[in-house]
């Protein structure tokens, strides 16, 4: 089953604080319109409630009953679409002139719920009311023209939002910024753990905020005791293969005393065995060498250990070899691995190619997209593509006329394993074998 990916911190953090600020700028700019029209419309009914006095106060009696007094009504009722309205029902019906022919409602009391439709596509804030006058009952409906205000109000809540939603940016940007600084203890954590990794150290500093210190505390701990435990390994394995180093080479002197005494196919089985017991031997002595993390051992430095490495070969090989090289630019500088095990793989990989070469051996390293990449090729006899794999595998000899046990392929392995890289095997341009390694470059 897939693991599933966990995403960024930093990235959940910022959709959480903008889902937060959204609803919260939302919210803010919804209530506060909302609220400052419930205001205002308070505000209008009161006005609008002064208007009913005014018009109730210019309604005179007269000989035919009552009338509306023109003099004493606002000039602004005589404009056509004014914004201003009225109409008055006492048995006879008066209307504001700035009205024209649309309805107002007289069948409330007090403020209508909803706006009402008026002339010139307005919207009309209407309040009602009903008296009573001596003469007769009179109802009145005045209205004030609420368009502006709502285009107002439309306006205000989208500069809230636009305010809001620099808000957001701000928020975001300073949220990021403090959860950087917040995050450096642990970005140089990680980087501390790259350096344990390669062994340019041996614990974490716990130099680090209270929220961190139980973490560092529990990595140090188990780091201490991983180290113990490969300790105590290498040194059983390594007492071990002492232990029985005397006792197989009185074997093998037995062995070679009885040759003339027993089968020759026995005696060369018995041999067989304890070359077998001898390789498996020194295979458990080097694999308990092989913890690159466990120490914090020297660097593998290529412009210094690498020439004193193929000097060393061509003084061993150097009549029969002839040793060809290609460092890449990048590649030459400190590597970082463990001197010691670097020294061992291309020790055993040109030394491989050497005892098989024809004349000619090239080695070439190279730096690629976080990758140390060596490729070493042989003009040797070169090795079937059916028996890549067997060789790789403790022991494996395809001709026993070469000297060696068979575990210099199978070291290359295990170093290449313990690093996370590759090993494969190839036919080479020279027509023998190329053995090409990856190893991940970690700083």
């Amino acid at each position: 089953m897939r693991a599933r990916a966990v995403r960024s911190i930093g990235r959940q953090l910022g959709l959480g604080l903008i889902a937060i600020m959204l609803a919260t700028v939302m919210l803010v700019g919804q209530g506060s319109v909302w609220l400052f029209d419930q205001a205002l419309r308070g505000y209008l009914t009161t006005v609008l409630q002064r208007e009913t006095d005014s018009l109730l106060t210019a309604l005179r009696s007269g000989p035919d009953g009552l009338y509306l007094d023109v003099q004493r009504i606002d000039p602004d009722y005589q404009r056509l679409y004014s914004g201003r309205y009225f109409v008055i029902d006492a048995g006879e019906r008066w209307r504001s002139r700035s009205l024209w022919d649309t309805r107002l409602p007289l069948d409330a009391e007090g403020l209508h719920n909803t706006l009402v439709a008026g002339p010139d596509d307005q919207q009309l804030l209407v309040w009602s009311g009903r008296y009573e006058l001596p003469e007769e009952a009179v109802r009145i409906s005045v209205a004030i023209d609420y368009l502006p205000l709502l285009k107002a109000f439309d306006r205000t809540r989208w500069l809230i939002w636009g305010l809001g939603g620099v808000a957001i940016l701000i928020s975001l940007l300073v949220q990021q910024l403090l959860l950087r600084r917040a995050l450096l203890p642990l970005r140089r954590a990680r980087g501390e753990l790259a350096e344990w990794h390669v062994g340019k150290r041996l614990q974490l500093s716990e130099e680090v905020p209270e929220e961190l210190q139980p973490l560092v505390a529990e990595i140090n701990h188990l780091g201490r005791q991983v180290e113990q435990i490969i300790k105590r390994s290498r040194s059983g394995q390594a007492d071990l293969g002492h232990a029985l180093k005397t006792p197989l080479a009185v074997l093998e002197t037995l062995v070679g005393e009885c040759s003339g005494r027993l089968p020759e196919d026995k005696v060369q089985a018995l041999k067989t065995q304890l070359v077998s017991m001898r390789g498996q031997m020194e295979r458990a002595l080097q694999r308990a060498r092989l913890a690159p993390e466990s120490q914090a051992g020297r660097r593998f430095n290529a412009a210094e250990d690498l020439p004193w490495l193929l000097e060393s070969l061509e003084r061993i090989h150097g009549d029969k070899v002839r040793m060809q090289t290609l460092i890449h630019p990048q590649a030459a500088a400190d590597w970082p691995f463990e001197r010691e095990d670097m020294l061992e793989l291309l020790g055993n990989l040109l030394d491989n190619a050497c005892k098989w070469a024809g004349a000619t051996v090239q080695f070439e390293c190279a730096l690629n997209h976080k990758e140390l990449i060596l490729h070493v090729r042989d003009d040797g006899p070169g090795v079937p593509e059916e028996e890549h794999a067997r060789i790789l595998r403790r022991g494996q000899r395809l001709d026993q006329t070469v000297n060696g046990q068979g575990l210099g392929l199978a070291i290359v392995g295990d170093l290449v394993e313990v690093y996370r890289g590759q090993v494969t095997l190839a036919e080479a341009a020279l027509g023998g074998l190329e053995v090409t390694v990856v190893l991940p470059w970690q700083n």
